[in-house]
């Protein structure tokens, strides 16, 4: 078994960005919805869902508002 196989077949975490964003649809929530509920704005939300930004206050304030605040990393809920 080579390299390539043992990646493909070892289990994937799921990325901070992957985590909000399947929260706020599973909820219904549109991206305006959580920009409105945090604060942020719609940009800084699709940022964090694209693990293009990783503003600990603003992935917390997002899972916070989403209810995943205790699936996200350790290193961001701190």
């Amino acid at each position: 078994m080579n390299i390539a196989s043992n990646i493909a077949k070892s289990p994937v975490v799921p990325s901070t960005g992957f985590l909000l964003a399947e929260a706020r649809q599973a909820r219904g929530y549109s991206l305006d919805d959580v920009a409105e509920t945090t604060g942020l704005t719609v940009e800084e939300v699709t940022a964090l869902e694209n693990d293009a930004d990783f503003d600990k206050s603003r992935i917390r304030r997002t899972a916070a508002a989403l209810g995943v605040l205790d699936r996200i990393s350790d290193a961001y809920r701190a």
